[in-house]
Parts: C-alpha cells; sequence; structure tokens
C-alpha cells in the first residue's frame, strides 16, 4: 500500500513540475544574503537567511525564503519565494510562484504567477505571459496579463490590461478608467463592482454572494475560493521552504546525509523500531531526570538533542524517500542521494500528507526511521 502512494505521489511530482536540467548549484544561507550583480551563479540558486538580495543573473531556478526578499536579476527558469516581504523586479524565464505578508511584482513573467499574500501589488509595466492565480487580502493588478485571472480576495483592484478572462470572489471588486479586459469579467461579491465608464470590458457577469444571518460586526465568512488559494498558496510555500532547507543541509553536510540515508534504508525495520524507542522513551526519561535536581541539567541536554534530533528527522524523511523512489524509478543498485532525489522526496511527502490517515502513518513510518538513523549518526559523531 505505502509503495503505490509513493509511486502515485511521483506521478503526481513528475505531472506538476518541470524538473531542472542544471547539475549545478548555488546555496546562501546567513543573516544577510546579497546575491551581487558581480557573483556568476552556476545552476540553480538556494537562498535563505533574514534578509536575501538577489542582484545577478540566475541560470536556472531559484528557491529563496526569508524575511525581506528582494529579486531585480533574471531568472532563466521559475523561481519560487517564501517570506514576509517580497520584491520581484526582473525577467522570469518560466512560473513565478510566491507566498508573504506584502507582495510586489514587476517586470517580465513569461508563464503563470501564484502568488498570496495581506497585500499583492502587480505593478505598472508588469507583463505575465501566463496566467495569474492570485489569493490576498488586498490585490491591486496594475500590470498586463496575457491569459486569465483567477482571484479570491477581501478587495481586488483592477487598473492593468487583462487579454483573456477574469474571474473574482472578493469582497470589493473596483475597475478603473485605465482597465482592459477582452474577454469576461466574471465576478462574485455581496454587492456590485464599482466599474469606471472609461474601463474597457467586453462582457460583465456577476453572481451576488448572499451572507443570510451575519452580524454586521463579524466579518464575512470565506468563500471557496478564498479558501482553496490560501490553501495552494500555503502548499506551495511549505515544499519552497522545506526544498531550501534541505538543500542547504545537504550542500553543508553531504556526506553525512547520504550515509544516513544508505543505513537506513539498509536496515529498514530495526531504524524504525530504535525511532519509535527514541521518540517515545527519550520524553519519558527526561520527565524522570527532572525531578531530581541532579537530572536537571541533563534533562535540559537529553531535551535539546531530542529536539535537533526530530528536526534532522524531519528533513532526512523527504531525503530517504526521495531516494528510495529514484531506485525503483532508475531501478539501479544502492541509494544515490542528489538534487533529483531531495525535490523528488520532498515534494513526494507533501503531497502524500495531503492523504488522510493513510497518507499520515506512510509518512510516519519514514519519519520514524529517518529518527533511528539520525540518532544512530549522531551516537556515532559523539563516540
Amino acid at each position: 500500500m505505502y509503495k503505490k502512494l509513493f509511486m502515485a505521489a511521483a506521478l503526481l511530482l513528475g505531472l506538476s513540475m518541470s524538473a531542472s536540467t542544471a547539475l549545478a548549484a548555488d546555496f546562501k544561507s546567513g543573516q544577510m544574503v546579497n546575491v551581487a550583480a558581480s557573483d556568476n551563479l552556476s545552476g540553480d540558486l538556494y537562498a535563505a537567511g533574514n534578509d536575501v538580495s538577489v542582484d545577478t543573473n540566475v541560470p536556472g531556478d531559484a528557491f529563496l525564503a526569508g524575511a525581506i526578499i528582494r529579486v531585480s536579476g533574471d531568472v532563466a527558469s521559475s523561481l519560487h519565494a517564501a517570506g514576509s516581504v517580497i520584491n520581484v523586479n526582473g525577467k522570469v524565464g518560466h512560473a513565478l510562484r510566491v507566498a508573504g505578508s506584502q507582495v510586489m511584482i514587476g517586470g517580465t513573467i513569461e508563464g503563470d504567477v501564484v502568488a498570496g499574500g495581506a497585500m499583492v501589488y502587480i505593478l505598472p509595466g508588469t507583463v505575465i505571459k501566463g496566467d495569474l492565480y492570485l489569493g490576498a487580502g488586498s490585490a491591486v493588478i496594475d500590470g498586463t496579463v496575457m491569459g486569465n485571472v483567477k482571484s479570491g480576495g477581501g478587495d481586488v483592484t483592477l487598473r492593468g490590461e487583462v487579454a483573456k478572462n477574469v474571474f473574482i470572489q472578493a469582497d470589493r471588486l473596483s475597475v478603473s478608467d485605465a482597465a482592459k479586459v477582452t474577454g469576461v469579467l466574471a465576478y462574485e461579491a455581496p454587492k456590485e463592482a464599482t466599474i469606471a465608464s472609461g474601463a474597457k470590458v467586453g462582457a460583465v457577469e456577476f453572481k451576488q454572494v448572499e451572507r443570510s444571518g451575519r452580524v454586521p460586526s463579524q466579518k464575512p465568512a470565506p468563500t471557496a475560493g478564498k479558501i482553496f488559494l490560501t490553501g495552494l498558496i500555503w502548499f506551495l510555500a511549505m515544499i519552497i521552504v522545506s526544498l531550501i532547507v534541505t538543500f542547504v543541509g545537504w550542500y553543508f553536510f553531504k556526506q553525512r546525509m547520504s550515509d544516513i540515508t544508505t543505513n537506513v534504508l539498509n536496515n529498514f525495520a530495526p531504524q524504525m523500531g530504535w525511532g519509535f524507542v527514541w521518540l517515545v522513551v527519550t520524553p519519558i526519561a527526561c520527565i524522570v531526570l527532572l525531578v531530581t535536581l541532579v537530572g536537571i541539567p541533563i534533562s535540559v541536554l537529553i531535551a535539546l538533542t531530542y529536539g535537533l534530533a526530530v528536526g534532522v528527522a524531519k528533513i532526512m524523511a523527504g531525503v530517504i524517500v526521495g531516494a528510495w523512489l529514484m531506485k525503483l524509478i532508475n531501478k539501479k543498485r544502492g541509494w544515490m542521494v542528489d538534487w533529483k532525489a531531495i525535490v523528488l522526496g520532498v515534494v513526494a511527502v507533501s503531497l502524500v500528507m495531503l492523504i488522510p490517515i493513510l497518507g499520515w502513518i506512510a509518512c510516519f513510518v519514514f519519519f520514524l526511521a529517518a529518527l533511528g538513523g539520525t540518532v544512530s549518526a549522531m551516537r556515532g559523531i559523539a563516540k
């Protein structure tokens, strides 16, 4: 059963994501990460920090996570970013997927854009050649969208140009004089939109959303579109963050992660058993040691080690799944940990976690095995 679940996730991965062909990658991390214009990158870029700034061109994909993210250079393939404040002004050669509190998008995007946040602003002069998917408390579209626009949010303002159709679920919709929609403007809202007389719209379809029994002071209940878009944005954000964290760990501890993966997959059942023991016994031991004053320092040390092991095991679970799937797909001997295994494993685990009960059980089994292998590696380092 578990094998079928993970193979199904791998097939979904192949349909939903295009794999990068570049084998080289650059990894950046720290409090302040500045990828300067003078830096020559070799392939994909993985960067994580409090303040991340990319001023050079990225020849592959870019995976970014941080409180503040600024991208002024061009990204040849796709750009994935998750943070608080995100500002994209360069050209993106494929898709753009961003999630943050405040998101500002400029430049030219050759593919689709998926964006979510408290405030999303498509800047004037922006050209999106694919579709635009938005989920935001407040959204302003000032640029040009060559495809369709699908949005769910509180306040949506359309001031730009859309070459195809617009589908919006919002509390309030405003369409300015400068707006132009070649196709249909279809929207759902509690009341009709404010459409300026100078706006050029092919056709308008309005569906009023009734909110019977709602107390005026209460916030309106989220629509199905808002819930779906919000869930999609956060799902993509979690995948992006997981990929960045895993690749940063792989960059610094490549051999150690490969050793843990090989050990776990060669001794899966014993490592899973040890993982269960460590998961259950360690907290009990900490509680027992806390009873005695002498045992308090030891208890604190064990608790810190336990937390570290659990965190590493969560990362390693995706790596282990990826290496296992790669062997099933390629039918090669041995367990290989590379960028393809990491991407495959992280996304596969994320997808399988969406399956109630059976998916959770499958992921928990691999987590236990990863925890057993992680603790074994930590014991080896201690010796």
